[in-house]
């Protein structure tokens, strides 16, 4: 086994975020329903995750949007793109929910969190084809 790259932490946090994510939903579905906690641990999951966004991820994306222009149609960059913009709208969406809450937040927050998923199943499918396969 080789040793960690940059890339396999941040596949290793990302999945640590989303456990953070999970406790939140857990704190405002849960039998202990707890809108502090809720906001806390949502807040904590958006702001680690705009951090590794622009530190690695974001750095990554803009290194390699030449390769990423030209050839948009491979499956890697594809896949590179359809995770930025719905990983991108997903924390956005969340950055927002920090400072303001729509009419109907219910469905905003669940768009959101199946944005987010979403977001990660893909950054999962693009870490097995960037960096397993």
């Amino acid at each position: 086994m080789g040793e960690i790259t940059i890339y396999d932490l941040n596949l290793i946090l990302q999945l640590i975020i989303f456990a953070l994510f999970l406790i939140g939903v857990y704190y405002v579905k849960g039998q202990e329903r707890s809108f502090r906690n809720h906001r806390l641990f949502m807040g904590a999951a958006i702001l680690l995750n705009a951090i590794l966004i622009f530190l690695i991820m974001g750095r990554s994306f803009f290194t390699y949007t030449g390769l990423l222009v030209e050839r948009f149609y491979e499956f890697g960059p594809l896949i590179t793109w359809i995770h930025a913009i719905v990983g991108g709208l997903a924390e956005t969406l969340g950055v927002t929910f920090l400072f303001k809450h729509p009419l109907k937040i219910r469905s905003w927050m669940r768009m959101t969190a199946t944005l987010w998923t979403i977001a990660l199943l893909i950054g999962i499918t693009f870490y097995t084809y960037y960096y397993v396969l």
